[in-house]
């Protein structure tokens, strides 16, 4: 074997030195363990030759080996491999005895490689199964093809995301086709998380909510209207009383001028109302702006004989023929 080795040099030309005698040592050494019967141990040594060598004569021992150990899917793409190797020049008698050698073995293997199919069920969807043959992951795209393995037991299994495991395990014989359902249980769908903290865990109190300020509104419009109307009707009494400067003498003011005196005081009154009913709007906002209600929590009402801490607040204008004024209840 070592001078079969030997006369496929020119296979080596892009190896180092090193290489090729190691792959020669390992080459020895595993064909001594398969004369022995040690099929594991040779096909550890014949691997590390081959990869060393990459040549016909390696190829096909260990393609050889691959077939004694019953592992026909190995055996095949080995022994393919070999005749993907290019010949060198100088090749010799061997390597292409080597390469017709591999061929036949590769096309003997075919019929004694068997074949799995994966049914996977319960899947929902949107949801995509892990499936395990041997400990190997099977892509999803080839779920429903045949799975091309070797004959004797597999493991199988599939999940979905953290779901519980379905397994079996499975006996093929040569070149034996098999169909494998294996049903699934996919996991509850995780809970959205709470937005913003509600609604609270047992035991934790619900986060409180900001109640409107009505009577610092109510207090505001108040203020606001009084204060408008009172300019208003101030600049019209004030224009009135420009008037009647202009004709009276010393404040006094004769027959004819009498309802425009009249006039201008019943103005000036309701200005000077309002401006007092916006005073008293200013103090309300300004009251409710120091004492404002109480926030309340985000829970199911309940009896309670506690009295409330914000009460509705009514104020109303009045006018009549003595003046006006504004009446209310806090």
């Amino acid at each position: 074997m070592l001078v079969a080795l030997a006369t496929a040099a020119p296979a080596f030309a892009q190896r180092s030195a090193t290489d090729i005698e190691t792959a020669r040592q390992l080459y020895n050494q595993g064909v001594e363990l398969r004369d022995r019967g040690d099929m594991r141990g040779a096909l550890e040594k014949l691997k590390a030759a081959h990869a060393l060598g990459n040549t016909p004569i390696t190829g096909v021992e260990l393609c050889k080996t691959h077939a004694s150990l019953a592992q026909p899917v190995e055996a095949r793409e080995v022994c393919l491999g070999v005749g993907r190797i290019p010949p060198l020049a100088g090749e010799t008698s061997r390597s292409q005895d080597a390469r017709n050698e591999a061929a036949r073995i590769a096309e003997e293997m075919r019929p004694k490689i068997s074949v799995v199919r994966l049914h996977i069920t319960g899947v929902p969807p949107g949801r995509e199964p892990v499936v395990m043959v041997d400990g190997a992951p099977v892509p999803l795209a080839a779920l429903g093809e045949a799975r091309a393995v070797n004959p004797g037991k597999h493991d199988v299994s599939a999940r979905v995301g953290n779901g519980p495991e379905t397994r079996s395990q499975i006996d093929l014989a040569p070149g034996e086709s098999k169909d494998v359902t294996l049903p699934v249980t996919a996991p509850p769908q995780e809970a959205a998380p709470p937005v913003q903290g509600y609604p609270p865990q047992q035991g934790e109190r619900p986060p409180p909510r900001e109640r409107s300020n009505v009577l610092q509104t109510t207090g505001l419009v108040i203020g606001g209207i009084g204060v408008g109307v009172g300019a208003i009707t101030g600049i019209i009494a004030l224009s009135d009383k420009s008037n009647l400067d202009k004709k009276c003498t010393d404040n006094i003011c004769g027959v004819a001028d009498h309802d425009a005196l009249d006039s201008a005081k019943r103005w000036g009154n309701v200005s000077t109302a309002f401006f007092i009913i916006g005073g008293v709007g200013a103090v309300i906002a300004l009251y409710a702006t120091i004492n404002p209600p109480k926030s309340t929590a985000l829970a199911p009402a309940v009896p309670s004989e506690r009295k409330s801490a914000f009460r509705t607040v009514t104020v109303t204008p009045d006018f009549g023929p003595g003046g006006m004024g504004i009446h209310g209840a806090f």
